[in-house]
């Protein structure tokens, strides 16, 4: 039998499940591979999606607000605490052990959360909103350590799980593999919201300002839009994104100190290959990361962020705005 077992946040791959095999005489080696390729890419799936909840709503930002936002990930941290450490319990004596009410209310908890803090902190991202890079990168990389410093006051430095959906789902036996189904939850949810998002940005009036913004927010204004608005709903949207991600991810992961920085690298990374401000971007960015992640944990596991980051090099010195940059979303 072949197991994925489960793989805790702050292992090599926080979304790569490890394959405990016990020999069958009665396998064959080419099925062996076959099922082995297939988890391969479920785990490719799995941390493709996590990766452009966190950096579709940095690009967002970026595209209509021209600020690099180094504390985006941490509220796609917020989201995992906020279910992890208060919310699952609340909704657990809600709802009890009903899978359905515990599969769609976390997120949509955790967005709501995330969404409403950001309000908060909306003042000074109208500050920021056009100063320099350095102005921008400064007070931003401090606003994610003061979200460190407050995850720890409220939730300790203990990690935090909320494992119990992840537990409900139960698993799906492949072959001689059990796959989570919750991990094939989060990938079907991604791709919803990625569905959702595109016919936003695309198909409505409201996507259409924000594009509109995007490219000349000057010329918009004079055109009669209300631009604090349109940048109060590009922050809305943007933390409700990282919001939803945080919750959908928790009950496969834990919650700990030190997430927000781990994921503002991956994350940073996806943008850069996929290109600052591009929606696209974020989906083909977020699939190359977890593409080469894989690939690195298998065959050179030492690698694992220097091939990353050689890819990354090479896409800039080809084409510096990125695979998806220069296109306007």
């Amino acid at each position: 039998m072949h197991i994925a077992g489960l793989g805790k946040h702050g292992e090599k791959a926080w979304y790569q499940y490890k394959l405990i095999r016990v020999y069958n005489p009665r396998e064959t080696i080419d099925m062996l591979e076959i099922m082995d390729l297939l988890v391969r890419i479920y785990n490719i799936f799995f941390g493709a999606s996590v990766l452009f909840l966190i950096a579709v709503g940095l690009n967002i930002i970026y595209g209509v607000m021209k600020i690099v936002n180094l504390a985006h990930p941490a509220f796609f941290v917020l989201g995992c605490y906020t279910i992890a450490g208060t919310g699952m319990g609340v909704m657990i004596n809600i709802f009890g052990s009903s899978i359905i009410p515990l599969l769609i209310t976390p997120p949509l908890l955790a967005a709501f959360v995330v969404a409403v803090s950001s309000l908060l902190i909306f003042p000074l991202f109208l500050f920021i909103s056009g100063k320099g890079d350095e102005v921008q990168l400064l007070i931003t990389y401090g606003l994610l350590l003061i979200f460190e410093d407050i995850f720890r006051l409220i939730w300790g430095s203990e990690p935090l799980r909320a494992s119990q959906p992840f537990e409900l789902a139960g698993s799906l036996s492949i072959g001689e593999y059990l796959i989570p189904v919750y991990n094939i939850y989060v990938i079907i949810s991604a791709l919803v919201i990625a569905l959702i998002l595109w016919i936003f940005l695309f198909k409505s009036k409201s996507g259409l300002l924000l594009r509109a913004s995007s490219m000349d927010i000057e010329m918009a204004a004079a055109l009669g839009a209300n631009v604090k608005k349109v940048l109060l709903l590009t922050v809305l949207i943007a933390s409700f994104l990282a919001g939803l991600g945080g919750g959908l991810f928790i009950p496969s992961a834990s919650a700990m100190l030190g997430m927000s920085v781990e994921f503002l690298v991956l994350a940073f990374v996806v943008v850069v290959i996929g290109g600052l401000g591009s929606f696209l971007g974020s989906l083909v960015g977020a699939f190359i990361v977890s593409v080469l992640r894989t690939i690195t944990l298998i065959l050179f596991p030492e690698l694992e962020l220097a091939l990353i980051y050689i890819v990354a090099i090479i896409i800039l010195t080809l084409k510096p705005e990125g695979l998806g940059g220069g296109k306007k979303w």
